[in-house]
């Protein structure tokens, strides 16, 4: 007589539980390698805005500077000012500071324009006019501030001081 076995199909115990041990590691890879691709791009975009913005508000500044006929704030050699006014004989320019934001002002248009996005604050501007001991006319101002991202990070905000200095063309 011949007995019919039945083969039973499907997995043991031991084989779900080697499945899930394996695939619990791999998902916990994944999520890692995932996590870093995201600290790399918010590190990047915190890193090129405030690189972006820093370049950008010197650079108007320099060129503002330059193709100006006075300055008016701050007034005399040795004087830090928190804002800078400046003329070029028909407009008046004024740099000042506003809620982390650097705004320029155009008296002719009546306009104000902010220099810094909205990934970046401005703190801990100074306008210096510098002294000149050859000229009693002294045209020309160093401008300091920092400038922090906005973009939160795992390792805080990026912060880079910038500095420059520009004269009167004459």
């Amino acid at each position: 007589m011949r007995k019919n076995i039945k083969k039973e199909e499907g997995f043991t115990l031991i084989e779900l539980i080697l499945f899930m041990g394996i695939f619990s590691i791999l998902i916990l890879a994944l999520f890692q390698l995932l996590t870093s691709v995201f600290d790399v791009q918010l590190e990047a975009q915190s890193t090129a805005s405030v690189a972006q913005d820093g370049r950008y508000i010197l650079n108007r500044f320099t060129y503002d500077v330059k193709n100006s006929t006075s300055i008016v704030t701050p007034s005399t050699s040795g004087i830090t000012s928190q804002s800078l006014v400046m003329s070029d004989g028909t407009t008046t320019y004024t740099y000042s500071l506003s809620n982390g934001n650097l705004m320029l002002t155009n008296s002719t248009l009546g306009t104000t324009d902010q220099l810094n996005s909205v990934n970046t604050k401005v703190s801990n501007i100074s306008f210096l006019r510098l002294s000149d001991t050859s000229s009693q006319n002294i045209n020309t101002v160093t401008a300091t501030f920092t400038l922090d991202s906005t973009t939160i990070r795992r390792n805080g905000t990026n912060t880079e001081v910038f500095k420059a200095t520009a004269g009167i063309r004459k």
